[in-house]
């Protein structure tokens, strides 16, 4: 049995006891991608992900429609790659994910990101990956609720849980373990910053 939903806002809920394949509306993340390529952000972008919950792993995916039907691209991590194409809109295509279990309570979660995380950072790369995410997380809320909500408190910088990380901020070390956060004042005071080994997710932070 299928369960034909729409991606609206940051999550999509499913609530399916019986099945493991859920279709969504291919628009859905078509128009989130569209508010990304209309923005023309250098450094971010926006990545959709299911995740890692131990009813919720995927065991494959396709995009499909009346016409074609493509194998879905993601990671071990469940990050899904929605291309961006005016076809499968306009063929009002689906995005078929297959479960390994029932699927109840999953979700489809969507995030602002960095394009690619580095080891190095500068004054101005931080303050363009503020400036980027928050513009953009701003587009995402749309008419009037933008001009109401709070900036970002800062940049989230998340690491693997197995690691400890040497972080340098202006020559002052010090050792983080799975995440660092800095704020917007914090980055607006600083002129470098380091890291022993690159993040593996850079995200606002929203307070």
């Amino acid at each position: 049995m299928y369960k034909k939903c729409l991606l609206a806002g940051l999550c999509l809920w499913t609530s399916m006891a019986h099945s493991a394949t859920i279709s969504l509306e291919y628009k859905g993340f078509y128009d989130r991608l569209k508010q990304v390529n209309k923005g023309g952000y250098q450094l971010v972008e926006v990545a959709f992900s299911v995740p890692m919950q131990s009813n919720c792993i995927i065991q494959s995916g396709t995009i499909s429609s009346e016409k074609t039907s493509t194998p879905l691209t993601y990671t071990s991590a469940q990050r899904l790659f929605i291309p961006f194409d005016d076809e499968l809109k306009d063929q009002r295509a689906l995005v078929n994910l297959n479960f390994a279990d029932s699927a109840e309570g999953c979700a489809i979660a969507m995030q602002v990101r960095a394009k690619r995380t580095l080891t190095e950072y500068d004054k101005a790369q931080l303050q363009q990956l503020v400036e980027e995410m928050d513009n953009l997380l701003g587009a995402m809320q749309g008419f009037p609720m933008r001009y109401f909500r709070a900036p970002i408190a800062g940049l989230n910088f998340e690491f693997s849980p197995e690691r400890d990380i040497s972080v340098s901020v202006d020559g002052r070390e010090q050792q983080v373990k799975s995440s660092f956060k800095l704020t917007t004042v914090e980055l607006g005071s600083l002129n470098s910053l380091r890291f022993s080994q690159p993040p593996t997710i850079l995200s606002p932070w929203v307070k």
